[in-house]
């Protein structure tokens, strides 16, 4: 559950479960109001970007990124100057490109211009959090895959059950680049949480964590004991032994674990994820969002930076 009421819409709206956000006026925005771009004239601003679906409020909120924020290959050119003038540039299309679609997500000039920021600032490595995975596999996706994400969720929280289908539909489709661990993060004050995640650690010791992981996600409201105990005998494991770990909290001192390593790391809320250790920011969820940081992942652990062009 997020604790940022706001930080809970743009998750919504980035799992297609909520409408557009209201478009934030500049003034808003704390800078001078101009005139709105049209199409074209965006188009000139960010050549080779599709920016031909967003809204005029949109189209402005772009144009003054674009025209304020510099490219992070290095050039002195704005994003937009490095895009017409340092053509060779591998990096602002995809720059440009995350700016489009975090406009396109409804998000004010000062948000995008703070999400850069965070975003590209993520990758150094004095600011990644170092997580301890070994006592929470096996993961879903290839073991050998090379990347790690790491998902901090709660079995109770509804937006950790919104995402929890794109996320594993996502690692399925990329198990040789990418594997997901989970690590227990239950909210105190969602009934049963701490029962349904004793569960699951139990399961992870019985050698079936992802069948009950499963489970548990596709009957959030049905987590009282004597549920995870029938849900347990389901599976194939000791209903009696189920319970007795629950009641006798025979887990807590990893879920805690889990839960004081997130809170070292920032986590606010769940679900939160971590690829390589880099906290992944909302609202770019989606499935383009985790592609496009997958390859930004990918690029910089093997060249140890950004590709200089």
């Amino acid at each position: 559950m997020r604790t940022d009421s706001k930080i809970a819409i743009a998750a919504l709206l980035a799992l297609g479960l909520t409408g557009p956000l209201r478009p934030h006026p500049a003034a808003a925005q704390g800078t001078p109001a101009t005139a709105t771009p049209s199409a074209s004239e965006l188009a000139q601003l960010l050549p080779g970007v599709e920016t031909d679906d967003l809204s005029p409020a949109q189209r402005e909120v772009l144009a003054r990124v674009v025209q304020d924020e510099f490219c992070y290959c290095g050039c002195p050119h704005t994003l937009s100057g490095c895009l017409r003038e340092h053509k060779s540039c591998r990096h602002a299309p995809r720059m440009a490109a995350l700016a489009t679609r975090l406009a396109r997500a409804g998000l004010g000039q000062l948000e995008i211009l703070k999400f850069l920021t965070e975003y590209y600032a993520s990758f150094d490595r004095q600011k990644r959090a170092r997580l301890d995975v070994k006592a929470y596999g096996p993961p879903l996706g290839d073991a050998g895959a090379p990347l790690a994400l790491v998902e901090f969720s709660d079995f109770a929280c509804p937006f950790c059950q919104a995402l929890r289908p794109r996320l594993e539909a996502f690692v399925t489709a990329r198990a040789s680049r990418v594997k997901l661990f989970y690590k227990p993060f239950p909210i105190a004050s969602h009934e049963h949480a701490a029962d349904a995640a004793e569960a699951a650690e139990w399961a992870r010791d019985q050698g079936f964590f992802w069948k009950m992981h499963d489970s548990l996600f596709d009957s959030p409201h049905a987590l009282s004991i004597d549920d995870l105990a029938a849900r347990a005998s389901r599976l194939g494991g000791d209903a009696d032994d189920l319970r007795q770990a629950v009641e006798g909290h025979r887990n807590k001192a990893r879920i805690q674990a889990s839960q004081d390593e997130a809170r070292a790391a920032g986590l606010t809320g769940t679900p939160t994820l971590f690829l390589e250790g880099r906290r992944l920011l909302l609202p770019d969820l989606t499935e383009a969002g985790l592609e496009f940081t997958l390859e930004d992942e990918e690029e910089w652990k093997k060249n140890g930076d950004w590709v200089k062009d």
